[in-house]
């Protein structure tokens, strides 16, 4: 592994607060943040992939989503093979989109955990009783906090999913689920080469020529 020790940079957050470095200081916070919290890969290390996509997000302003999303599905699909499809140390995820999909805000949230503030305080026998005589129209496909977004992405030249880069390789997501979580009814089955996964797992070759045509 290529990078900068975690260690040092907060050393030199600290030089630098020390001195009243106050902007050079936040770059180097951000990158701390980078790579403990939002890419973090290896304990104690800030990796070299980490830091190009800081640079990239920082000198050319491109969003950090996708690889934010790709990264996450990449987790979810590492965690269903190593456990026989049970998603494991999600918890968390899977509570804020419960919340979500399942309770219908008079108020209108911009983004899924101010939902999460919203939702009554449930114990563990609510929940079973909720869950228990959920029917189809209790999931709310189509939150408020999803209205009017633009952007979506419905294809790639040459792939029947869409791939998504993230920092350890390529997943797709799956256009035609992802459209009926957004609003839009599945009228018949999907084809089996719709829902086919597409993992590319690394950088080296031949992934690398996968990656060039993404």
């Amino acid at each position: 592994m290529v990078g900068i020790p975690r260690k040092h940079l907060e050393e030199k957050a600290k030089a630098l607060a020390d001195q009243g470095e106050w902007a050079l200081f936040i770059d180097v916070l951000a990158l701390l943040v980078f790579g403990a919290v939002v890419f973090p890969t290896v304990d104690g290390l800030v990796d070299l992939a980490t830091i190009d996509t800081f640079h990239t997000y920082h000198h050319s302003k491109e969003s950090l989503v996708m690889a934010i999303l790709a990264n996450a599905y990449d987790t979810f699909n590492r965690r269903c093979e190593k456990s026989g499809a049970r998603i494991v140390c999600c918890t968390p995820t899977l509570y804020v989109w419960m919340v979500s999909h399942l309770f219908h805000h008079e108020s209108r949230p911009v983004y899924p955990l101010q939902g999460h503030h919203f939702c009554p305080e449930k114990g563990k026998a609510n929940w079973e009783h909720l869950l228990a005589n959920m029917v189809e129209a209790s999931v709310n496909w189509f939150p408020r906090w999803k209205e009017g977004r633009v952007g979506v992405l419905s294809s790639c030249e040459g792939f029947s999913n869409i791939p998504l880069m993230g920092m350890r390789g390529c997943i797709n997501y799956n256009l035609i689920l992802a459209i009926r979580q957004l609003g839009y009814p599945m009228r018949r089955a999907s084809s089996e080469e719709s829902i086919t996964p597409f993992i590319a797992r690394g950088f080296s070759d031949p992934n690398a020529r996968i990656f060039q045509r993404v």
